[in-house]
This record gives structure tokens, sequence and C-alpha cells, in this order.
């Protein structure tokens, strides 16, 4: 049977499977003797080698009977879960993983793990595969779709077929022998059972499900059948499975039963279908049409208003609000809990350490707060920075920490929560804090900045430094971090996300860096400005307030234009001449949009402000891509194309 079509499920469930053994072996390295632990890791691997031999990936399908041998002489108490056993155990993962990164790229996943299944039975040579057999429950190992070749296995029991099969189709017993010398004879059932669901109704199995996961049957096993095919046809279905010696079909013709027409058959086994699998290109599909319908109805209604039609008016108010329920809906299902990002963290908070020879309490709160997936999956690689420069620039080591009174053990926090219409992550650690002084004096050396500059600048104007391109204050480059090392790629993603970054940190005590996201960038709320003929698109999350501006209320400070908002100075931006357009110079009054940019308030002189509506942002491409001061396009409803400002890029092309 060709597996390619069933390639990408099996990546998609090899890797929930391979994310849960890295959560589960976490936990056991603190709780050696967690039970329910040991139990979940058993089940994943147990799962994890039957869908690569169902898959025929013969050497994923050996390191995981090793691992899976090492996990199971771990639950039945002949080997502690230490250090040495869980790194080997972390070291399997890596490589099962790098296996299923081979094969998502199509490739065969063929990797020479003799080495590690060496490293693995050396754990205790003797015992290596002589341990009791796993005993895990059929509902608890059975795996998902790909695993058992892909599709949904039939649920059967162990009982006798029901009487009166379904019209047209007749009932066989199927007796089916596999070879001796068959390793995996119950992989093989397993297949031989999906291939008879193909051509008909698997009714029961002798012996039950159980028994034939758990291999607790000799070299035969029976398979009750209802179908529509001929015996010759059932026969060669079963043999279609390697391995497989022999398939005995016999046809079983059964009376009806007196006082009346046979019952029909029970519907044991059948379930309804809750949740499917969607690619997520689709979804992407969806959004952009929804963004096309959000346009549309923009158009609709300023026909609508220009007509002045009212069985149109309130047809529109239906159509409006269909468009908007469509529209939730989709921004629902693009909403990812960001634990799908969070949960590779623990790992390499643990890897790290172990190599540093530090001790750290890694805790994670929050994980069920939603972000868009596109925000999501461009997270990543920040969060990933931030970690590790918390782990390798902010927590000491133990005797460093003892020395200073605190204990042995680093805390490193990641927390997300919601905060109004954003979502926040938190990065907190307890460790030695940024030397405000000693940053500037490296941006000094660098010549990012004057003496003058830093001396006028703030705490928290000097902790943003470390963001500066090139800046580090590590004594030398690691291999793991670098404050300023990849940091000005987090500022820049961030915002480019239309996100902010903020750092508090106390010397000697630790840092807090925080994240603030919108929970999606497809469709947002905008305010929709003048400016000459032109006319420009602000995100309503960058805005503070407005203020209507006159030129008396413009002053010169050192050469740039400010203006003085409730005893507060802000740098006035005009846009007419950051994009070169001409504009009624007789007009006496103006708009200041107040917009923040991280921590820093500025105004942007516009003509006038036309409304605030919802806007689908299509992104710039092209030679398009690299413009400051854009970050991304709108259409509005009468087809005129409106860029959306970035705030942060225009801020720092004015500086």
């Amino acid at each position: 049977m060709d597996m390619s079509a069933y390639r990408d499920m099996f990546v998609s469930e090899a890797r929930e499977h391979l994310q849960n053994l890295n959560s589960s072996l976490l936990a056991l390295e603190k709780c050696p003797t967690d039970a329910d632990v040991i139990q979940e890791i058993f089940r994943s691997a147990h799962t994890l080698k039957g869908m690569s031999a169902s898959m025929g990936f013969k050497e994923m399908e050996t390191l995981c009977h090793r691992t899976e041998n090492l996990f199971d002489r771990i639950r039945n108490g002949q080997l502690v879960a230490d250090t040495r056993v869980v790194t080997v155990l972390f070291k399997s993962l890596d490589t099962l993983e790098a296996m299923v990164d081979a094969i998502e790229a199509g490739e065969s996943g063929s990797l020479d793990v003799a080495a590690l299944v060496k490293e693995i039975e050396s754990m205790d040579v003797n015992s290596a595969c002589s341990g009791p057999q796993p005993q895990v429950q059929a509902h608890e190992a059975q795996p998902s779709g790909a695993a058992h070749a892909a599709a949904d296995t039939p649920e059967v029991q162990s009982m006798a077929i029901p009487a009166g099969a379904a019209a047209g189709s007749k009932e066989f017993e199927v007796v089916v022998t596999v070879e001796k010398s068959c390793e995996f004879k119950g992989i093989r059932a397993f297949l031989v059972i999906q291939q008879l669901s193909e051509i008909g109704k698997v009714a029961s199995t002798v012996p039950d499900i159980k028994d034939i996961e758990d291999e607790r049957f000799g070299q035969e096993f029976t398979v009750l059948l209802q179908s529509d095919r001929t015996a010759g046809e059932i026969e060669k279905k079963a043999r279609n499975v390697a391995e497989i010696g022999a398939a005995k079909v016999t046809e079983i013709v059964r009376k009806e039963a007196a006082g009346g027409p046979a019952r029909p058959a029970g519907k044991e086994g059948t379930k309804v279908i809750h949740s499917v699998r969607i690619d997520i290109d689709r979804l992407d599909i969806i959004m952009n049409l929804v963004g096309e319908l959000v346009i549309s109805r923009g158009r609709l209604f300023e026909i609508c208003g220009k007509q002045g039609i009212h069985e149109l008016n309130e047809t529109l108010g239906m159509v409006d609000r269909s468009i908007t329920d469509l529209q939730n809906e989709v921004m629902r299902i693009r909403m990812l809990p960001v634990d799908h990002v969070f949960n590779r963290f623990p790992r390499i908070v643990r890897d790290i350490s172990k190599k540093e020879g530090k001790e750290i309490e890694f805790t994670i709160e929050g994980q069920d707060t939603e972000l868009d997936r596109t925000v999501l999956d461009e997270i990543s690689d920040p969060l990933n920075h931030l970690i590790r420069n918390a782990v390798d620039h902010g927590i000491e080591k133990p005797e460093d920490r003892i020395a200073q009174g605190k204990p042995a053990t680093g805390q490193i926090q990641l927390i997300a929560r919601r905060e109004r219409s954003n979502v926040i992550i938190e990065i907190i650690d307890d460790g030695k804090g940024i030397d405000v002084d000693r940053v500037k004096r490296k941006a000094i050396d660098k010549g990012l900045i004057t003496q003058a500059q830093a001396d006028a600048m703030s705490e928290e104007e000097g902790v943003m430094l470390i963001f500066k391109p090139g800046l580090s204050t590590a004594d030398r480059v690691t291999e793991v971090s670098g404050r300023g090392v990849g940091m000005d790629i987090v500022k820049t993603k961030i915002e480019s996300l239309g996100g902010t970054v903020k750092i508090e940190t106390h010397l000697g005590k630790g840092t807090k860096t925080i994240l603030k996201l919108p929970p999606t960038i497809a469709i947002v709320q905008a305010l929709l400005v003048n400016v000459g003929a032109e006319k420009y698109a602000i995100s309503i999350t960058n805005v503070v307030e407005t203020e209507y501006v006159k030129d008396k209320d413009i002053k010169t400070i050192n050469g740039n234009e400010v203006i003085v908002i409730r005893d507060t100075i802000l740098p006035l931006y005009r846009l007419y001449k950051f994009f070169d357009v001409e504009v009624d110079s007789s007009l006496k009054r103006h708009t200041a949009v107040v917009v923040e940019k991280g921590e820093e308030k500025v105004a942007l002189l516009v003509d006038s402000i036309e409304s605030q509506q919802e806007i689908f942002v299509k992104p710039l491409g092209g030679l398009l891509q690299n413009v400051k001061g854009l970050e991304g396009v709108t259409i509005m409803g009468n087809g005129r194309v409106v860029p959306i400002l970035d705030v942060a890029t225009i801020t720092e092309v004015k500086k």
C-alpha cells in the first residue's frame, strides 16, 4: 500500500508525540518515580514505534524500539532515570526529530543510529531486551491517524459477529497467520485489520484488540468481517501486508432467528468526529477571502450612502452582521495557544543550564493565552533569543549566587496574559541584571552614541541600547547568546508585528523583558487620515489620542519641531514632508495624531482625520517590502489603495 499520501499526517502526529516525550522526560528527570509520567512516556514511545513501523521507516522504528525498551525498564523499576539515562534519552529524541525533519523534506528519514543504539543498550547490556513486554492498555497506546497506516483503524471488539449483516454483504471468518520471523507481529496484525476495513466492516477480532496490540497471541489471529467481496478478494487483501504467511477465508452462513427478521448490527465502536485537521495554507486562503469580503462590504456601504436606497440599507445591515460573524469565527480558528511555542523552551533551558553548570528552575504561566498563528510563528525566534540570554547572561553560577546571598537555583519565568486588546509576554529572571553604565560605555566605544548623549540618557533609555545592532556586553561570544547579538533582531521582529519591547532591570536582582503584541495582524481597526490629496491608515493600537493644532502651537527645540500637550513635550513629524506630498499652505488648523512607539510618544501632523474603520492588511512584496515608514497597504471600498504607516520606522528615518 502506498504510504506517501499519509506522510504529512505522520509528520504532524510524530511531532506531537516527540514534544510530549520531551515534556514528560523533563518532568521525569525532576521526579524519577512518578508513575503517571512514566506511563505517559511509554504510551507515546509505543505509539511512535507503531507509527514508524506502519509507514515503513525502518531506522526510525529500530531506534523507537530500543528507546521503548529503555522506557519499559524504567517503568518496571529495573533502571533509575538519572541524569545519565535522561541525557541519552534526550539524544535519542533529538535523533528521532532529525529523522522526522528529513521525512517532512521528502527523504527516507534514514540516519546511522548504530552508535546511539549501542549507547542505549550500554545502559544495561544484560537486560537491554530481556525485560517484560510492554503491557500498555490499547486505548492508551493505540495511535491515531498515521499510526494505523495513516487512516482510522476500525473499532473492533472480541464478541460474536452480529446476526444479520448489512444488506448485500456476507459474513466471513478470516484466519491470518503471521510469519515466525516477524519481529512486530502486533503491528502487522493492525495493518491486516486496516486492509480488511477498506473492503468491509470489521465486527470483531480473536483475540481482542488489546491483546493484539500487546502481541499477546501466537502466530494466528482471527478477524470476523462483513463484506460484499468474494473470499478470494478478501484473502488477497489480507496478504497484501508484508510478513503475512497465510490468510484462510471462510464464509459464515447463518439461519435467521425465529420471531422475525434479523436484528441489525449494533453500533458498537461508532464514533462521531468532532474535529478535523486543516492545512495551514487553506486557513490563509480563507482569511484572504474574508479580507476581500471586508473590502467589498466597505464598497457596498459607500454605494449605498451615495444612492440613498432604504431597502439596500436594510439588506446591507444583515450582510454586515454576517461578514462580521464570519470574520470573528475565522479569526478564532486561526488563534492558537502560546503553548505551541512555549513548550519547546523547557528543554532548551535544561540543555543550556547543564552545559553551563547552572541550576535553574523554569516555570511557564498562561500557556492557554491565544495568538494568531502568524504572530505565533513570528515570535518563536525572538523568544528563543530572550530565553537563551536569560540563561546565559542572566542567571549566575550556583557558587556566585550563594556568595551574593541568593539561592543556588536561579528562577526564570515565561508568562503570557491578555491585557485589553493586546497579549503581554514577560521573560523574568532573578539573575545579575543589566549594568546600564557598562552598556553605555560599550555604546560609546562602538561609536553608537556620544558621551554627552550617554550622560543625558535615563536608565530606561540606556537599557534599550542593547537593542542596537552589534552591541554586546558579553566578554566573549558564545554559541548560546549575546546581548546585542540578535537582540536587534528581536526588537525589529516584534515591532514589525505591531508590538513593542520594554526592559526593566535592577543590577544584582534580575531583569524583566516585556513584549506587547496584537492578537492578530490580518484584520485591524485603523484610523484613516488625510494628508493633502493622499490618504493613510494608522493602526489604532498605536494611537494614544488626537489633538487639534494651530501653527502657533508648534515650537522648535534644537532645530526639531515639538508640540506641548498637557505639559508634555512631544516630537512632531509632518507626514507631508516625510512622503513629499503637496498640501494646502493656507490651512490654519491641523490634527496631531499622538502615537506610541515603545515607551516614547510622538505626534504625527496630518490635515484631518477621515474615520476609524476595520481594514484588511495586505503585506508589501517585491521592491516595496523594505520601504521605511510603511508596514503594508489596504484597499478601500472604492478600490483605492491606502498605505498603512509603520510608526517605528517613521520615527527612525526622521531621526
